[in-house]
């Protein structure tokens, strides 16, 4: 990314407008402060000049929060306890937000803290989306259900397997088949995209071409590789809104809540980020829709990878140039109006994608984008080029973001087992929720419930001890040694290495990634497995507790049942004889002396 100056200078504010025009009308003159000589505090002062502070104007909101705040102050506020007085001091909160965003309109253009720098010679470009859908045992019918319903099923031509895909499947999960098959691509109807034995269908208007690859993890596990291949225009488009000018912006709240005002640079990053997470939720409901398994059937997002290719920026690139204060904070801001963190000490790379960087999400920094499984692959795209050669272009019609996007297959195995990662994370809410909801129900239990509860224990018992079986043997298996199995590792960055060396110490060395990933899964079977076996314990108790209830309170109707059967049978009986001798007879005639006579 450009350091230059004249780059990354806003627009002048003619092109702006005058500030002078949003100035507004104030009740009483401001009295004078002592304010010191930094420019930070003249640039607030000028704001406030321009933006009175809420309550000292004549706007619509100034009127009701100089109501409401009298009326929740002095003697006045003994009118109004609990729960009135709470609720006119959040109208007051309430208010505050619209005169920040007034005032938000008057920060100066070339303020560092209230706006976006973005260079002009800087573009990026997603050259391509990757999601990924886990089949564990309890799953296996719903990926049976995708290959018939899509019409999948059916042998590909131009394949290496003879088989159909169910029957490669049945096969591979029988430990004797292939340990990834390309299941299907799918083109964009009309599309001028040629794919041998590729299917047509109606895509998001996002994505050109899908490719469906499916990888056997073991027997019990099969994951679904997507790539989802970007229109032009779709693939452009977060460059487009990156650079595009954001004006203040106002967010409403769910439930009504105080909204949320947002100034120019606030503005960027979450319209960026929004627009990055547009293409992932696409992916994301394609997925769902087409190919539900383990991660839609359970409501939650898939694990997702997308790539990033820079013009400029170059996230390796060493030896590291120190910049100035200011452009290297302008740099940090647009990297994060992007979703991406720069930020840290160390980067995870593979030398079987050269130049790339590997990075997590971290949604404190960049909300929009939520909490989503999401990893990034960013790097510079000239760079890339160059480190793996240009011979692969040939091999994609010469176009850059194909061949890079192409070496991204030297990764597929770490990202189904990141994907695995996600899968513990899930398991382990549901293992939750399956203690707290036990909890809540004790004593209440009805045989459905118990059904329900023995069906979800089964269903995670089963895919916890299948799926923690096959990733053992998987890391193990020398898969990792062809097709898909990069090794990744932490490595300091270039900033970190100028830092230590600054500092006159040695450089951290290399850890490898993957062992990492590794040893948290190791961790996380462990504690899944034994609160698998805590759960069973307690969960048995509290149904045996349960169904004594049940037992005491269909004892209770087994009594009632029986009185009423005993007054049924009485009536039964007095009624029986219709004679003098009657029971009825004598208990009706007795008190009034009418005697009984017998009809010849």
């Amino acid at each position: 990314m450009s350091d230059q100056p004249p780059e990354s200078v806003p627009p002048a504010v003619d092109d702006y407008g005058d500030r002078e025009k949003y100035r507004q009308k104030r009740r009483k003159p401001r009295s004078p402060r002592d304010l010191d000589e930094s420019s930070i505090s003249k640039v607030i002062e000028e704001a406030y000049d321009l933006v009175p502070e809420i309550g000292e104007g004549y706007r619509w909101y100034d009127w009701p929060y100089r109501s409401l705040r009298w009326l929740g102050s002095g003697w006045r506020r003994k009118l109004f306890p609990g729960r009135a007085g709470n609720w006119i001091w959040s109208g007051v909160n309430y208010l505050i937000p619209f005169a920040e965003h007034d005032r938000d309109k008057v920060w100066p253009l070339d303020d560092l803290h209230h706006n976006l720098f973005v260079p002009k010679d800087e573009h990026v470009k997603v050259a391509g989306i990757w999601a990924i859908e886990l089949f564990p045992p309890a799953e296996l019918h719903a990926f049976e259900h995708a290959l018939r319903k899509n019409g999948w099923q059916r042998r590909q031509r131009w394949a290496s397997h003879e088989e159909d895909n169910s029957t490669v499947l049945e096969r591979s999960r029988s430990g004797g088949g292939a340990w990834w098959w390309r299941l299907i691509d799918v083109v964009k109807r009309d599309s001028k995209w040629f794919v041998p034995d590729g299917v047509e269908a109606d895509l998001p208007p996002q994505f050109e071409v899908i490719h469906l690859r499916a990888i056997q993890v073991g027997a019990g596990l099969t994951a679904v590789l997507a790539e989802f291949t970007l229109t032009e225009v779709a693939a452009t488009s977060l460059d487009e809104e990156w650079h595009r000018r954001h004006e203040p912006m106002m967010l409403p709240t769910k439930g009504g809540g105080r909204p949320r005002n947002f100034d120019r640079q606030w503005s960027a990053y979450w319209q960026t980020q929004t627009k990055r997470r547009d293409l992932h939720d696409a992916a994301r409901d394609w997925m769902s829709k087409m190919v539900p398994g383990y991660f839609a059937i359970h409501k939650s997002a898939q694990p997702l990878f997308d790539l990033l290719l820079f013009e400029q920026l170059d996230p390796t690139e060493e030896p590291y140039v120190e910049l100035a204060h200011e452009e290297r904070i302008k740099r940090s801001n647009a990297l994060r109006a992007l979703g991406l963190d720069d930020h840290r000490f160390h980067h995870v790379t593979s030398e079987h994608l050269p130049n790339l960087v590997l990075s997590p999400l971290n949604d404190h920094l960049h909300e929009a984008l939520g909490d989503a499984p999401t990893w990034t692959l960013w790097g510079n795209r000239d760079a890339i080029i160059e480190a793996i050669g240009k011979d692969t272009l040939s091999m994609v019609g010469g176009s850059a973001e194909r061949a890079i996007s192409y070496r991204v297959k030297y990764m597929y195995n770490m990202q189904v087992m990141l994907a695995v990662s996600e899968f513990l994370h899930v398991s382990n809410k549901r293992y939750a929720a399956i203690r707290d909801h036990a909890s809540t129900r004790h004593g209440k239990f009805k045989p459905a419930a118990l059904r329900e509860l023995r069906r979800n224990l089964l269903t995670l018992s089963l895919n916890i001890a299948t799926v923690r079986r096959d990733v053992t043997e998987f890391w193990k298996s020398p898969v990792w040694r062809w097709d898909g199995g990069a090794e990744f590792d932490y490595v300091p960055t270039p900033w970190t290495k100028f830092r230590d060396e600054k500092a006159g110490r040695k450089p951290d060395k290399p850890t490898s990634f993957n062992k990492e990933v590794r040893k948290q899964h190791n961790k996380q079977f462990r504690q899944l497995a034994q609160a698998d076996r805590d759960y069973r314990d307690i969960l048995s108790t509290v149904a045996s507790l349960g169904a004594s209830v049940d037992a005491f309170k269909i004892g209770r109707w087994a009594l009632f049942v029986a009185i009423v059967s005993l007054i049924v049978a009485m009536g039964t009986i007095a009624l029986a004889d219709a004679g003098c001798s009657s029971l009825v007879h004598q208990l009706l005639g007795w008190p009034s002396g009418v005697q009984c006579q017998t009809l010849p």
